[in-house]
This record gives structure tokens, sequence and C-alpha cells, in this order.
């Protein structure tokens, strides 16, 4: 690849960067203020206690520590973390089953359920707006980023 290619790609990278800086303070702008709208308080959420009310939904049968440190690849520390706050923040409950008096499974509370709805309603925007993106490119050109992607994931 010659260097002016480089160059380009360099620049290319730098302004992806800056745009999705800004375009993520937008995106947090408008999330918080569907939370507001939608009656939650100005409460600021991570966005891994947005993903473990999402799974908890999802899978509650086995969301405990375990399970949730697997499915986002976080430590178990980070979890309770989170589940204390989501817990402070009456979103989840925690509750041992009669088949496992040794482990903790969380379940959600009305307003868990309700976070759980709008985090899926925000997925489920981000995604349109992706599969928008994507479909201007052919199945090749797909493969060639996911490569480029996955590699410079790699590097962070």
């Amino acid at each position: 690849m010659g260097s002016l290619s480089k160059e380009n790609t360099l620049k290319a990278i730098e302004n992806f960067i800056l745009q999705r800086e800004k375009k993520t303070k937008q995106q947090n702008d408008v999330a918080e203020s569907l939370l507001i709208r939608h009656g939650f308080s100005e409460d600021k959420w991570s966005l891994t206690q947005l993903h473990i009310v999402a799974l908890i939904n999802e899978k509650p049968s086995e969301a405990n520590n375990t399970f949730l440190a697997n499915q986002l690849g976080i430590s178990k520390p980070a979890v309770t973390k989170a589940i204390n706050a989501l817990t402070k923040k009456d979103m989840i409950t925690a509750q041992k089953k009669e088949s496992n008096q040794k482990t903790i499974f969380y379940g959600l509370t009305n307003s868990g359920e309700k976070l759980a709805l709008i985090h899926e309603q925000m997925h489920q925007k981000a995604r349109e707006r992706y599969d928008q993106l994507l479909n201007q490119f052919s199945d090749e050109e797909l493969q060639l980023i996911t490569k480029f992607l996955n590699t410079w994931s790699k590097q962070l």
C-alpha cells in the first residue's frame, strides 16, 4: 500500500473518531431525555448497568453474577458494583432459588422492566442506523470492513 493511501486512511480514522465523539454526546443527550420523559430521574446509567438490566430481562432464570460476568466479558466485582447501584435505584431484586440456596439470582422490578424496554428501543434505533450504513456495501466489502475492525479491536 502506498504512503498516500495510508495517510488518507489515517486521516479517515482521525475524522471517524472525532465524529464518533460528537455523535456519542448527541446520542447520550437523546437517551437521557428519553429516560427522563419515561419518568426516570436524571441518574446517569452506565452501559454495564443497562446491559445487565437487558440480560436479566432476556434470561431471568440464569441471571446471577457468573452468568452476567460471562455474558458481558467483565469481572464479577464489576457486576457486583453495577448490581449494587441497580438495587439502590430499585431496578432489580435479588433472591435465592429453592433449588439453589447458594447462588443469588436477579429479577427486575416494574421500573427495571421499563428501563429494559427503553434500552431495547435505543438498541433498535442504533440497529436501524447500522443497517442503513451497511446496506451500502457489498458482501466482499463487508468482509474487509469486518477484518479491519476485528484487527483494530485487537490492538486497542
